[in-house]
């Protein structure tokens, strides 16, 4: 497999796996951070009450472009094959 496929599949499962598998420590940090951040504002309480619900869809917004996000750059930040 090349290494930009495998660095995007990765970075696909969990965001900045790519960017370890690329050596890219500082950016692998970064997106995990990100996401862990991220995921730590929703709470499945608000929404079972009805309460919060635009600000999860925010949340939810923004961790969907960091995963699409991390993808491109492990992909395009992998040594060529």
């Amino acid at each position: 497999m090349k290494p930009k496929v495998a660095a995007a599949i990765l970075s696909a499962i969990v965001p900045g796996a790519g960017q370890l598998y690329n050596r890219h420590w500082i950016k692998a940090v970064a997106f995990l951070a990100a996401v862990i951040g991220l995921s730590s504002g929703i709470h499945p309480d608000d929404l079972i009450e009805g309460r919060g619900l635009a600000a999860t869809l925010v949340i939810l917004l923004l961790l969907t472009a960091v995963a699409i996000w991390s993808v491109v750059d492990a992909y395009r930040s992998a040594p060529p094959s």
